[in-house]
């Protein structure tokens, strides 16, 4: 059974032109690619054909979706074959650029989330692995000029503390912002499932993180789906669009093993990398530090790009 929400997420490129700490991108398995425009027409059509549950599409995953050369020509596909169609971008902004802004906003992108780990340029380049201290400054001026002349698309902010070396900038961080964009949320980093080790594992855990239930549609660069975003080698990988349909992949063994382990909460030998997965630790005190707009207790359980529900 296909899972009830209205998210579909298209990784449109592995590619990556920074190499944030948080991220694990030097673990990455999977080819580096960019999704040709041919492929994501057809991976589009072959969803909305079977479905008529989608009204948001999201450009996130493993890469930054502004190197992709025909996201423009994505985007404006997709808003044609659905006019009603939400389009969600995340980047880390290197490349945004207020001409580049304005395009999207002309596209009809309801909003474009901001990775910005800093509020200088020393621990800029340290956390973004940029190694190039002038690149903060350009992006913040950006920033700025966009947030002056931004009509329709939403401009959000998100930050990721990390301790001792931009833990000691996020209230200037929150001050700087707090006028310019639409929303501004500070997070403690997440695992990575194994990747990383920002949070501990706690002794109780949830039977699931909702995921398998009612997450969003995640589609990879190459045309699989995969379960989980958190998953960045695809081993949680259900099934394939260029042979099966949706309802075909979401009936699959793995995907039937999947949600009978997080339905009975029971990961014993099921080799499946959600039971070590800090997503299921039961107290979220702690995950996100700040939010303008939600609260944060609430925040937790929501879905980073649409905010529906996750945990029940």
């Amino acid at each position: 059974m296909i899972p009830k929400n209205n998210d579909m997420r298209f990784e449109v490129t592995t590619r990556c032109n920074y190499k944030c700490i948080i991220c694990p991108r030097e673990k990455i398995t999977r080819k580096i690619e960019t999704m040709g425009l041919k492929f994501f027409k057809y991976l589009f059509d072959k969803v909305t054909g079977e479905t008529a549950q989608y009204d948001t599409l999201t450009f996130p995953g493993m890469g930054e979706p502004l190197l992709d050369k025909s996201l423009n020509k994505k985007i404006k596909y997709a808003k044609m074959k659905k006019r009603d169609m939400s389009v969600l971008i995340l980047t880390n902004g290197s490349l945004l650029t207020p001409q580049r802004f304005r395009e999207l906003e002309d596209l009809g992108v309801n909003s474009v989330r901001v990775s910005l780990y800093a509020h200088n340029s020393v621990s800029y380049a340290k956390i973004h692995g940029t190694k190039n201290g002038p690149q903060y400054d350009k992006i913040r001026d950006n920033l700025v000029e966009i947030s002056r002349i931004k009509m329709n698309t939403k401009l959000l902010l998100t930050f990721n503390l990390v301790k001792e070396i931009n833990d000691d900038s996020l209230s200037d961080w929150i001050n700087f912002w707090s006028d310019k964009a639409d929303l501004l949320e500070a997070w403690m980093p997440h695992n990575w499932v194994d990747a990383k080790s920002y949070r501990s594992l706690q002794k109780r855990m949830l039977n699931t993180c909702s995921r398998p239930f009612i997450g969003p549609l995640q589609v990879q660069v190459d045309g699989t789906v995969n379960m989980c975003c958190f998953d960045f080698n695809g081993k949680l990988t259900i099934g394939d669009l260029k042979k099966q349909s949706l309802k075909e992949i979401f009936s699959s063994n793995l995907c039937n093993k999947i949600v009978k382990c997080h339905k009975d909460g029971n990961f014993n030998k099921s080799n499946l990398i959600c039971e070590n997965c800090d997503q299921r630790n039961k107290n979220k005190d702690g995950v996100m530090i700040y939010n303008s707009k939600f609260d944060i207790n609430e925040r937790v359980k929501q879905i980073s790009t649409t905010y529906k529900k996750i945990l029940s």
